[in-house]
């Protein structure tokens, strides 16, 4: 096996286009924004050919720390806390997998973290520190009739109300409508104080709608021409990933994010 450290951004992207199970966060895409916007990372994925010409790809970010006689680097898979791991071109062999996770932890000066990927799990060694999460995963393949039949009536109750309070939802189409996402986060962030488990600068927000890329989508709610709340939702192969969401306080009644 060979390994491409760091993997060329066009082998990391076709990896990408590839892999079955591979998510929005594993593309170059996100971890570029994720560069731009905390200028204390840089990319630092890794690339992995196979004798049979398979090809596979960690993405990673990395931070640097100077200490007294050397630098210590901090890996993330993926930053901010999102999923990451591998991606391939084709299924690997457990065999293969141990060799790739081999390379990555026996660097010098080195540590860090991988997000497993909830669309595909892989077994590594004992000695890595494990952590549970949960991730909550609707099947879309029915379509939306069979899905409205499995809502709960409180949720059917609360998007009846929205339409009926005229709220209607539609794309970002411009810098300005980022602003006004920001402004609501802004206040989001207020009104969850300490309860928030995290809190992004506005220009995270704008680097990514500014790649205009088709698989990041700004959806807004409005209501009399003012925007009162929004999501982003991230879409990659045959996974949409609800990332993030705001709302105005006051706009609770009208139930935009139902």
């Amino acid at each position: 096996m060979e390994v491409l450290h760091p993997a060329p951004l066009d082998f990391w992207q076709a990896v990408a286009d590839a892999c079955p199970w591979a998510t929005y966060f594993h593309t170059p895409s996100w971890a570029s924004v994720i560069t731009k916007t905390f200028p204390e990372y840089s990319l630092a994925s890794f690339g992995f050919m196979f004798k049979d010409g398979a090809q596979a790809v960690i993405p990673f970010v990395v931070e640097e720390k100077k200490r007294l006689f050397r630098i210590e680097k901090k890996y993330k898979s993926m930053e901010p806390g999102v999923y990451g791991g591998i991606i391939a071109d084709r299924e690997l062999a457990q065999a293969e997998v141990d060799e790739i996770i081999q390379s990555v932890i026996t660097m010098k000066h080195a540590g860090g973290r991988i997000v497993g990927n909830p669309f595909k799990t892989f077994s590594f060694p004992a000695r890595l520190k494990k952590k549970e999460m949960v991730t909550q995963v609707v099947d879309l393949t029915s379509g939306f009739d069979m899905l409205w039949e499995t809502f709960s009536r409180g949720q059917k109750s609360n998007i009846k109300q929205a339409q009926k309070k005229n709220v209607s939802v539609r794309l970002a189409a411009t810098e300005k409508d980022i602003e006004h996402y920001v402004a609501i986060y802004s206040q989001t962030l207020k009104r969850w104080g300490k309860k928030a488990v995290s809190s992004y600068p506005g220009e995270f927000f704008t680097n990514l709608f500014a790649r205009r890329d088709p698989h990041i989508k700004f959806y807004l709610a409005e209501k009399e021409h003012k925007i009162i709340a929004g999501i982003i939702a991230l879409a990659w192969q045959h996974t949409l990933i609800y990332w993030h969401g705001c709302s105005l306080e006051d706009a609770f009644k009208d139930y935009p994010n139902n």
